[in-house]
């Protein structure tokens, strides 16, 4: 499978894309597998709330171990010659069902992992129409100051947007605050999130940098 990727310096940590076929059946089959558990929770509504979890999701279905191996290979990626500290049984994992209205307040993922990764299983599609920023918009904040603070003509953004699409995955560091903006499409848009543990040696930064 040919998966393309790309890594930006932001303020400064890395950011992290991956990018699979937008036709891989992996991301279908796990949308329709987190749409149907959330129904099957919902008795078959999801009109009485705009986002849903599906906790596990990687581990429930052959496509969700697929997609998990996938992400694996990715942060070992990311990490480079840091990945012999990846934790390989440590993967918190949720998908998110977001309808129309539905959106993510600012969060940070540092209590589930060090690395967290963003998969969109889909996006851009049917019922969900494209804009230039992206529907719904995901945004990473510039943690160096809370978004709603002013800024001067002459300062960056506060944050960076991604537009979501299928098969696109977004690595960054846990600890970066981090946000989706209310949906308006008006079919279902599924993400994955998927948090994982990075195991330093004891008092490695002062033996790097001291």
């Amino acid at each position: 499978m040919d998966v393309r990727s790309a890594s930006i310096e932001l303020w400064p940590t890395r950011v992290t894309f991956f990018e699979t076929p937008v036709d891989w059946a992996v991301n279908r089959q796990l949308a329709d597998q987190a749409i149907a558990a959330v129904e099957a929770t919902d008795n078959g509504s999801m009109a009485n709330a705009a986002k849903r979890r599906v906790r596990g999701i990687l581990e429930q279905s052959d496509a969700g171990q697929i997609l998990k191996a996938h992400l694996f290979a990715c942060a070992r990626a990311v990490l480079g010659p840091w990945a012999q500290y990846l934790d390989p049984d440590h993967c918190e994992n949720r998908a998110l069902v977001i309808t129309k209205g539905g959106f993510i307040s600012t969060h940070k993922d540092s209590r589930e992992g060090d690395l967290t990764c963003v998969h969109f299983l889909t996006g851009a599609g049917v019922g969900q129409p494209v804009n230039s920023v992206g529907t719904p918009r995901f945004v990473i904040e510039d943690p160096s100051r809370y978004f709603d603070e002013g800024r001067l003509p002459f300062e960056a953004r506060h944050g960076y947007s991604v537009n979501p699409r299928p098969g696109l995955s977004v690595f960054f560091p846990s600890h970066i605050p981090h946000n989706q903006h209310p949906y308006e499409g008006s079919a279902p848009h599924v993400q994955v999130v998927a948090n994982f543990r990075v195991n330093l040696p004891t008092a490695i930064e002062e033996r790097l940098f001291d």
